[in-house]
């Protein structure tokens, strides 16, 4: 009967020569009329049509990309998933490219070089169209297992001076800085920084320990915490600076979430914010002006962030020259009332 699948097996994906039989015409036929129809009469484009709908056939883009080459597949390598900015950058990035037959693609890029470098080269056989890294690579990563891709990349928040090809970031020197300057001005005097202390962190820091030197004060404890995006670790964490550090009387988090987490615990230890402890975060997310008091932070832009490294990689994809390698986006500080004695 015409439309049943000629096959022993009734779990078969319908293919091209299905179509083709229903709709009475050849393979190349179905293929032209799905991919080139102005190529074909309009009679047999119906035909096509009605044997696609009668046979339920999905045609496979990105098998037909591999194919003619032209690949649809923009690759996405993070590291932390949980991150608020890393959804903010792919919605900015899928902004950028939509309308244009490219789709995102995510993998987790791991921790060690050894793992990043497993990742990407596994992601090879896709034959991305282009690759966007929203996580710093390590420094004893081998970046030619992207070179060898010869694709357009826009690697995030990395501060290096040799990009492998494009870079969007932001300045976390001036990160610290701005906070610093800000707790000196706010009349903190025992000050201490809990966060991740890899390579982003440690130029937060000295940043942050840079500006409140020129105040004449310093930073007598900084803390290493993993879990920056988790608000127990956030809670974990004030217990352990108030444990080393009595008097402390300011703390700069390295994410909103452990900041968020250390309020709620200061709440029930009693302590009054700002008036005996002070506490900022970083990154402005939806939930930090809401908080009870609102915390301090510095806001950057993921979504804007990820629609400018979009738009990039779609004009080096159009052949166009992107003049601007290196873009560096802007830092505010968002000064409210968890500083503001």
């Amino acid at each position: 009967m015409v439309g049943k699948r000629r096959s022993s097996d009734p779990n078969r994906p319908v293919r091209v020569e299905d179509v083709a039989r229903v709709a009475g015409v050849s393979p190349i036929t179905v293929s032209r009329a799905l991919t080139n129809p102005d190529k074909v009469k309009e009679e047999t484009r119906r035909k096509v049509a009605a044997a696609v709908a009668q046979t339920g056939y999905v045609v496979n883009s990105f098998a037909s990309s591999l194919r003619s080459g032209r690949s649809p597949i923009v690759a996405v390598f993070a590291s932390k998933l949980k991150n608020h900015h890393f959804a903010s950058v792919l919605q900015g990035c899928t902004e950028a490219l939509e309308g244009n037959g490219l789709q995102l693609l995510t993998a987790r890029l791991g921790e060690s070089a050894e793992e990043q470098r497993r990742v990407v080269a596994a992601m090879a056989p896709f034959r991305p169209a282009a690759m966007l890294f929203t996580d710093m690579l390590k420094p004893e990563f081998d970046r030619s297992v992207i070179t060898a891709q010869n694709v357009p990349v826009v690697e995030m928040w990395d501060q290096r001076p040799d990009p492998v090809d494009m870079l969007v970031t932001i300045s976390e020197d001036e990160a610290g800085r701005l906070m610093g300057h800000h707790f000196a001005e706010r009349g903190f005097r025992r000050i201490a920084y809990a966060g991740q202390l890899y390579d982003r962190g440690r130029r937060r820091v000295a940043g942050f320990r840079a500006a409140l030197a020129e105040h004449g004060l310093r930073c007598d404890l900084v803390m290493h915490v993993e879990r920056g995006w988790e608000p127990d670790a956030g809670v974990e964490a004030l217990g352990d600076v108030l444990g080393q550090m009595p008097d402390c009387d300011a703390i700069l988090f390295g994410t909103d979430i452990l900041a968020a987490g250390a309020l709620l615990a200061a709440r029930r230890r009693g302590l009054r914010v700002p008036d005996q402890l002070g506490l900022a975060g970083f990154g402005d997310i939806p939930l930090a002006a809401f908080l009870d008091p609102p915390l301090t932070t510095l806001e950057l832009s993921g979504l804007e962030m990820g629609r400018r490294a979009g738009q990039m990689l779609l004009r080096r994809l159009n052949g166009e020259r992107v003049e601007e390698r290196t873009v560096a986006f802007p830092l505010h500080l968002r000064g409210r009332q968890s500083t503001l004695r």
